[in-house]
This record gives structure tokens, C-alpha cells and sequence, in this order.
């Protein structure tokens, strides 16, 4: 996916990653805390990236290196692997399900340190065949999980593990 360029973050504003973060840590019933120096350099990082036309690798590349600044105390591996794992479910649909599962792994293990550039390009580079041949997905929008009480259903797109199967 290389060759495939496009604005990944335009949809994705820092501020969701924070309301991410704060629901991932409400579900596990953890205090929403961050790390002062690690969240103003993520901050500026991520808003640097929302509105450049990016390579899948390249986005990616985003989102582990505002993970590797732990802005958030709790769940940063979490929150970060979400968002990544968002911005590419679009084309993951077109995949058999245990490839699409390969993918999503690969791709929130590479983004919190578990594997490396040239195995996330391996991967990618494996599939892209029958991704290049989907039209470029339109970023999904990243919303909080829905607090307990709210009468509300909705489905948000960024789905968390629990905390036992974390990315």
C-alpha cells in the first residue's frame, strides 16, 4: 500500500484520541491520566499529520511515534492500535476474515513496538494486490464507546479489546 496516498487523519482530530483514551480507561474502571511531556509532543505531532497526504506505512509510522511518547498513562497502546486499525477497516471488509485478521494485527503490533518496518511491509506488502483493487475508503471517524446510562445506541467504529486481549 504504498503507492496508495491520501489525507489518513482528516477525520481523526487529536481530541478523539483523547475521548478514545478516556473511554478505554472508563470501561476498565482506571483513572484517565496522562503524561504531561509525552501528551504535548504526541499533540503536536498528530496535528502536524492531520491534513498531510500521507502512505498507509507512512500514517502508521504517525501513530507509533505519538504512541512512543506515551501521552497517556493508561491504555496508550489501546487508544493508539484503534485508531490505526480504523483507518484501515474500509479495506480490511474485502479480505476472508483470518487475513483480515492478520492485517489488523500486524498493523496495531507495529504501531505500540511489537513488529518492526519491514515486517508491516511485508505484510502490506503481500495484500496489496486485492487492496489496491478496492477504491481508497474514506477514513472512518473514531468515536468514544458509549457511557454506561446513555439511552443512546450508537456504533462506533474503533472497537477496543478488553483488557485481556489488549493489542
Amino acid at each position: 500500500m504504498k503507492s496508495v496516498e491520501k489525507v489518513w487523519l482528516q477525520e481523526v482530530p487529536w481530541e478523539s484520541l483523547v475521548e478514545i483514551n478516556k473511554a478505554l480507561c472508563h470501561a476498565q474502571q482506571v483513572e484517565f491520566t496522562t503524561n504531561a511531556r509525552g501528551l504535548n509532543v504526541a499533540k503536536q505531532c498528530w496535528e502536524a499529520a492531520v491534513k498531510k497526504s500521507m502512505t498507509l506505512a507512512d500514517v502508521l509510522a504517525v501513530c507509533r511515534k505519538c504512541h512512543d511518547t506515551s501521552p497517556f498513562i493508561f491504555n496508550n497502546g489501546n487508544t493508539f492500535g484503534s485508531v490505526a486499525k480504523t483507518l484501515i477497516q474500509n479495506w480490511l471488509n474485502n479480505l476472508p476474515p483470518l487475513e483480515a485478521e492478520i492485517v489488523r494485527a500486524t498493523v496495531s503490533h507495529y504501531v505500540v513496538g511489537l513488529v518492526g518496518k519491514r515486517e508491516l511491509g511485508d505484510v502490506l506488502k503481500h495484500f496489496e494486490p486485492v487492496l489496491k483493487k478496492v477504491p481508497a475508503p474514506k477514513a472512518a471517524q473514531p468515536q468514544p464507546a458509549p457511557q454506561p446510562g446513555d439511552s443512546t445506541t450508537t456504533t462506533a467504529p474503533i472497537q477496543s479489546a478488553p483488557a485481556s486481549q489488549a493489542v
